[in-house]
């Protein structure tokens, strides 16, 4: 029986080789990528509830907020003031922010004094919690079926009563005693814009549904068959933010289906200190982990296509070793019968040669893998500060134009005090894109504000301080309270005058800077009648983002401005 060539067996043998490894080496490949991508979809919806709890407390805040600023009118403060004027002072508040229901005032007896709408007023509620509560602090209050509300509106089904959570604010008069409780029945409709944000922010995933719980796990939004439906108890991801944890988890639900769930819960804004409600993000894990199911099938497709490369490979492979070895062999032979004989040279050198660059071509590829890394990371770090600084600059400019536009007595007037803040806080942000937005020096920023208004003239504005670098967080309020102290002065102040000067000179001392604003040679200054826009920007730039203080003394003759800021000023969130 004839033998089998050599090219057969080293054939079988290399062919059989490769194909076990690829198999092998595919199966486990697809097992490490199928874990890294089902941490990537659990990230993403865990990702998605964090931003939903977010967006909740940060919209909370602004309601609540919306109380304590109403509560500092100087009409609903004062107890003899005319009752028509409260009325339209709260009619314009609602019209401002129509999430309101309804918005009132409460006596300090407990009965309504007046409301936006002009109905319920002489109504007792000195019983009511936002009253008792709200008298005493600032109060929110949870989800709950506005039953009087609802016999106010015609043709509403009074078995489904409008649903709304209750804000109060204490009102103070000038003398400090309880002047009374603005209260605003905030329609839970609103949290429906919530939803919408978070279809966008899943990036068109399908199955992708939102529930907002809570504290005891009783459902206050998300899909219409587990509306009002207490979920405490049944699900594992409650539990879990009821005891202060957030992450992701597959359970299975009460329609017995199995979700991937993110979970986490509110936990306030600022001052605000928010209702323990708990964000769960669900999608149904076949289509959750879709990805990954096809990810194993291509990986395994390739396996096989791979495995069948090698095994051809391993053919010619078995072909190029034999070779030398059947002229190996034709040497021997011809030793054996006494001719002469050629050896294959080299055979040992060229293996070795080509250890030699296969390992030099596998150093390579380290590097430039690790290079690669490298880069992704850096990629990744400045993608998240971009993120991070627009944020940042897009809630800035709203906060600005929302207050622009209270203050504002004509659309002109909104649209010229607009701009020049903008542009006040875009003459910071060139500094700092100057210096990749490490830092800024004070004595850029003063003179990008100032130099417009010195007319060529040097004595007109003077600088003077030492060299000061400011982080990103300090730069750009300190330059928008500068910009509304430049902006005042060419209007009423110093700047107004052909002769008027600016002197600003500043120091650091003790972790913090101190900048004196000095006006001469202006206009007679007397104190203004009221606090306006630009004091309040200047005071909320610097003692609300900053925690520094303000010093403002109106002497006659000219303003005279402190400014104490902490260079260490923490970032506000």
């Amino acid at each position: 029986m004839p033998q089998p060539p050599l090219r057969v067996f080293l054939a079988l043998g290399l062919g059989a080789a490769g194909l076990v490894a690829t198999l092998v080496l595919a199966l486990v490949a697809s097992r490490v990528a199928s874990d890294r991508l089902e941490q990537r979809i659990e990230t993403e919806l865990s990702d998605l509830a964090y931003h939903m709890a977010g967006q909740l407390d940060r919209s909370m805040f602004e309601r609540w907020r919306d109380m304590l600023i109403l509560a500092q009118d100087d009409t609903i403060r004062d107890p003899g003031a005319d009752l028509a004027r409260k009325r339209r002072v709260l009619r314009r508040a609602q019209d401002t922010y129509p999430d309101y229901a309804i918005i009132g005032l409460v006596g300090p007896a407990g009965r309504i004094e007046a409301t936006s709408t002009g109905t319920l007023e002489g109504l007792d509620v000195g019983h009511r919690d936002y009253f008792v509560q709200g008298s005493r602090r600032p109060y929110v209050g949870d989800v709950h079926d506005a039953l009087l509300l609802a016999t106010l509106r015609p043709g509403r089904d009074p078995a489904d009563p409008p649903r709304v959570l209750d804000i109060a604010a204490p009102v103070h008069a000038e003398d400090g005693t309880l002047a009374g409780v603005v209260l605003g029945h905030l329609d839970w409709a609103w949290a429906r814009g919530m939803e919408a944000s978070l279809r966008e922010a899943s990036h068109g995933r399908r199955g992708v549904a939102a529930l907002v719980l809570s504290r005891d796990g009783r459902v206050l939004l998300g899909p219409e068959d587990l509306a009002g439906r207490t979920l405490a108890g049944h699900l594992p991801s409650v539990a879990q933010v009821q005891a202060g944890r957030d992450s992701t988890a597959a359970e299975r639900w009460p329609d017995g289906h199995t979700y991937l769930t993110g979970y986490r819960a509110t936990r306030g804004h600022r001052d605000y200190p928010g209702l323990g409600w708990a964000v769960l993000v669900r999608q149904d894990a076949s289509e959750a982990f879709a990805p990954v199911a096809e990810l194993r099938r291509q990986i395994l497709l390739w396996g096989l296509v791979v495995a069948t490369v090698a095994a051809g490979a391993g053919w010619f492979a078995a072909g190029l070793l034999a070779r030398p070895l059947r002229r190996l062999a034709v040497a021997a032979a011809a030793l054996g019968r006494g001719e002469p004989m050629q050896v294959p040279a080299t055979a040992v050198r060229e293996a070795h040669a080509i250890g030699h660059a296969l390992g030099a071509a596998a150093r390579m590829l380290r590097q430039e893998a690790a290079e690669r890394q490298a880069a992704d990371a850096r990629r990744q770090l400045l993608i998240h500060e971009l993120n991070h600084r627009v944020k940042n600059t897009l809630a800035t400019v709203q906060s600005m134009a929302r207050q622009t536009a209270r203050n504002a007595a004509s659309l002109e007037g909104f649209t010229h005090s607009f701009e020049a803040r903008l542009l006040a806080m875009s003459q910071t942000h060139n500094v700092l894109t100057a210096n990749h937005w490490e830092s800024a020096g004070l004595r850029g920023i003063l003179a990008a504000e100032l130099e417009p208004y010195a007319g060529g003239r040097r004595d007109r504005i003077t600088l003077d301080g030492p060299a000061v670098a400011l982080s990103p967080h300090v730069a750009v309020p300190l330059g928008m309270a500068v910009h509304e102290l430049a902006t005042n002065a060419a209007k009423y102040g110093a700047l107004s005058a052909e002769d008027g000067r600016v002197v600003v000179a500043w120091e650091v001392r003790d972790d913090a800077l101190h900048l004196r604003w000095r006006e001469s040679d202006g206009p007679a200054v007397a104190p203004p009648a009221r606090r306006g826009f630009g004091t309040r920007l200047i005071h909320a730039s610097i003692e609300r983002e900053l925690g520094g203080r303000v010093g403002l003394d109106f002497a006659p003759g000219g303003l005279l401005c402190t400014l104490a800021v902490p260079l260490a000023a923490r970032e506000a969130a």
